[in-house]
Formats: structure tokens, C-alpha cells, sequence
């Protein structure tokens, strides 16, 4: 979203009537053209986020059985580090080192 200088572009578009009485009734004027950029950079992040997950979708299957083996056993790896650290939270949280949150 623009902030302060930034450069905007007037952009025109029609929209069925019923959807613009609607946001006439629901959205106070000087607030529109914020929820309508809102709206619209909601909606192409979401776009985005669907591209990512096909694109990894595509990656893992496409890849060998001896390179997915490999990642399970970092993350079998990486499972232990993560139970050690967490384990080391809750005794300094339990000992009143370190405040939880």
C-alpha cells in the first residue's frame, strides 16, 4: 500500500451495479479507494501464494527417492535439535530465567 509520496495511478473500471450500491452503503467515501486497494492486493497475494504452492508442489514431485530421503533424514535430524531446544524454554521458563511470550 502506498504511504506518504508514493506515485498512485488512476485507474478506471466497471464493476456490476449491484456490487457498487453495495460498497456505496458499506464503505464511508473517503475510506473507498483504501478498501478497494485493500481488496485487490488481498486478492493478487493470494494469486501469489497459490503460484508458490504449485511451484513446490511441482518440486517435491519431481524429485528422486534418494533426494527426498536425504531431506527426511535432515528433518529426523533437525527434529531432535527442536525437542533439545524446547526442552531447554520450559526449565528457564520454569525457573524464572525467561519470561514466556
Amino acid at each position: 500500500m502506498p504511504t506518504g509520496r508514493e506515485e498512485y495511478d488512476i485507474v478506471s473500471v466497471s464493476l456490476p451495479r449491484d456490487l457498487v450500491k453495495r460498497a456505496n452503503a458499506l464503505i464511508p467515501k473517503k475510506r473507498r479507494s483504501r478498501v478497494i486497494a485493500n481488496v485487490l492486493t488481498a486478492f493478487l497475494d493470494s494469486i501469489s501464494r497459490k503460484r508458490l504452492e504449485r511451484e513446490y508442489a511441482a518440486y517435491y514431485t519431481s524429485r528422486s527417492n534418494r533426494v527426498a530421503q536425504e531431506e527426511r533424514d535432515v528433518l529426523a535430524d533437525w527434529e531432535l535439535s527442536d525437542e533439545q531446544a524446547w526442552a531447554i524454554l520450559e526449565k528457564e521458563e520454569l525457573s524464572g530465567r525467561r519470561k514466556a511470550g
